[in-house]
């Protein structure tokens, strides 16, 4: 499926890709990390969903490491609430979205581009996340 969006051209928006400069705060990991060990285990390409799994982890590890009393749900709860991270897909702050409890998000620009070694999601734009170095310029659709 990968090479079909790069030889299309395929735009779409980046929550999360392995030049990401984040890093997971459980074990200092770099988002490139994680994208090549599932490229290793599984023989099919990172999915930006990935980062994204990461970072819930690490909320949940912050959350139990804590909360009041690890094993009561609403110290959980409270904890998660509360919570404000530097993780793998950037900082997470849960006190400051425009809903209770929520973490925003912000996305950057992406464009699958073909390239020998199998399709590449380039960043073509970094407006919302300056960090995120550019990979790539926006190609015209074939």
């Amino acid at each position: 499926m990968h090479a079909e969006l790069g030889d299309a051209r395929v735009a779409t928006l980046g929550c999360w890709s392995p030049v990401h400069p984040y890093r997971s705060s459980l074990d200092g990991g770099t988002c490139a990390e994680p994208a090549r060990a599932y490229e290793e285990d599984t023989g099919a390409a990172w999915l930006q969903p990935l980062g994204l799994a990461h970072a819930l982890l690490e909320t949940a590890h912050h959350a139990l490491a804590t909360a009041a009393d690890p094993a009561d749900r609403a110290s959980v709860a409270d904890a998660v609430t509360r919570t404000r991270l530097d993780t793998i897909a950037g900082p997470l702050d849960r006190t400051a979205g425009a809903t209770p409890n929520i973490a925003l998000l912000p996305l950057v620009g992406g464009q699958w581009h073909p390239e020998p070694a199998g399709p590449r999601l380039a960043v073509v734009d970094n407006t919302g996340r300056s960090e995120v170095p550019l990979t790539g310029d926006l190609i015209p659709a074939r």
